[in-house]
This record gives C-alpha cells, structure tokens and sequence, in this order.
C-alpha cells in the first residue's frame, strides 16, 4: 500500500470479540508479523498492524493506543469496527481516523436489505398515533404530543427501541406516507393512510415478547393476578380513557392455571385487550428480539 511518499505493509487481524483481553493479543501478533513483512523490501517501508471487530468500546481503543505507543512507538497501529470507527496511531495516518456512526445510523444499516415490516404491527400502530396525535384532540386520543425530527426522538417517545422506529420510518417513506419537504417527520397522505389501516382485519394479533430479566414461566399467572386486581373495571366510570387494557392468560396456559392442563413445554399465551407498551414494561417483558426465543406470546383480540 502506498500513500504520498510512504510505502506501506499492513497486517489485519480480526478479533471476534471487542474486549481489550482478545483485541491486544492480536495486536501484538500483527506488529510482530507486520515488522517481518517489513523487513523483507529493501526499500523503507511503515509496517502497519490493525485489528478489526464488530464493536470497539471507547475504554478499549484508549488502552490499545497506550499499549502500542508503548511497544510499537516506531510503527503505526489501528483499530477499527463495524460501527464506523477508524483510529490509527502514527506515520500520518490519523487523517483516515473516524468517529463510529451514531446508533440510528447503525439501526438503518443493520435493517439494509431486510423484508419491511407489516405496517400497522402493534408497535407502528402505536407510534403511528404518537405521529398523528398533535391532529387529534387531547380528549379522543392519549399519546405523547410533540413534533419528532428523526426516529431516535420518536422512539424515545414511544418508549420503542431506535431500530423499530427506524424500521418504521422506512416503510412509511417507501409507501410515500412522509412529507419529504418537511424537517420533522410529518405523516402525508393521512387519508389514504388511514383508510388503509381501518381496512386492516384480522381475528387476532400475536406477537412474542422476552423477559428483560429472565423469570421462571409460573410467574406469569402471579404477575396477571396481581396486575388484574389493580384494574378498574370497564363499567367503572372513574377509570375513564386511561384504563389499563384487560389482560389474561389464555390456550393452554389458562388451561393450566385451572388445572387442565396437557399440553407443557410451549410458551404461554397472554390475552390483552390493547397493545400498550408501559404495561408489557410493568410486567417485564418487552418484544424486541424476542422473534427467535420468545418467553410469551400477547394476543389482541380483533
């Protein structure tokens, strides 16, 4: 590799894991064979020894760059990382350096290429009126109410993670549902939009949820009886438009809790009247990566 006046021979290593114990080891054998590589021209060559991993903390490239300013003072040394970061150390080669990406870039990149999601799933339903809200009267919708210039502030709002939003963004913008003149992001379209939706049946919605913390699967009925009791009634007129949707176990999960139970080993099924994000976080339980490990499945009644 040449660049300007400088010749140079580079060792790669990749380190499948991003701590300082995996990536300094591997440093250290790139410098040793990057110097031998170097040694072999008979012209003045920079031997260059870099290690490459799928994340780089920040707390690790400080103490990579202190160990080869250390050991390899006469040489360049790098790190870099799917995120986007680029650091080296020496010879001129700091002007290559770059800071990783944020992490809605790397949410948009890491959804490249994937199948777009269904649009009106529970979570865009639920995002979708948080976008709309501002248009709605307080009393006919209760939704978070500002105005989002970019999916992380969405999603933040939502209490939804950045890759929903951004998965969410995405399939608005390709089914031409975003103004692209506006700074926020601003729904377009919103008749067809919601004469899509409404059009929407189905007899019932399902999706799997994870513990965030991982709990035994009899918890679940303690945690159903517990939240049941704390829930008003729907004939209760003091519980008004806030009323904590109705939940309840149901298939072969209720039939167990009652004591019928012939079917074990599958994940429970929890009824809820609607989807609402604050709850499922009550519980414990969140739908993010749960697509291929699911503790629970929530189904919503059509």
């Amino acid at each position: 590799m040449e660049g300007g006046a400088r010749k140079y021979v580079v060792e790669i290593k990749r380190s499948s894991e991003g701590r300082r114990d995996r990536v300094i080891p591997l440093l250290s054998q790139a410098i040793l064979e990057a110097q031998a590589f170097a040694r072999q021209f008979p012209e003045t060559v920079v031997p260059v020894a870099v290690v490459g991993a799928e994340h780089l903390p920040p707390a690790v490239v400080d103490s990579v760059q202190r160990y080869a300013d250390r050991v390899a003072p006469q040489m360049v040394a790098g790190l870099v990382d799917a995120a986007g970061l680029r650091a080296f150390w020496g010879h001129g080669l700091e002007v290559l350096n770059a800071r990783p990406s944020s992490k809605e870039d790397r949410a948009r990149r890491r959804i490249a290429g994937q199948p777009l999601p269904q649009l009106f799933s529970d979570l865009n339903q639920w995002m979708l009126k948080i976008l709309l809200a501002e248009s709605i009267p307080e009393g006919l919708l209760s939704a978070p109410r500002s105005r989002y210039r970019n999916p992380t502030k969405l999603a933040r709002a939502a209490g939804v993670s950045v890759m929903s939003a951004v998965r969410l963004v995405r399939k608005l913008e390709n089914d031409g549902f975003v103004d692209p003149d506006e700074d926020v992001l601003a729904l377009a379209r919103i008749p067809d939009l919601l004469g899509r939706w409404s059009a929407r049946r189905e007899s019932a919605r399902e999706f799997p949820v994870r513990w965030l913390v991982k709990r035994d699967r009899s918890a679940f009925a303690g945690f159903l009886k517990s939240y049941n009791a704390g829930t008003p009634s729907v004939g209760n007129a003091l519980a008004g438009r806030r009323r904590q949707p109705r939940a309840c176990l149901g298939l072969f999960a209720a039939a167990e809790a009652l004591g019928f139970g012939f079917v074990h080993g599958v994940p429970p099924h929890i009824y809820m009247e609607r989807f609402e994000p604050a709850v499922l976080e009550e519980w414990g339980l969140s739908p993010e990566g749960a697509e291929h490990s699911p503790d629970a499945f929530i189904r919503i009644p059509a």
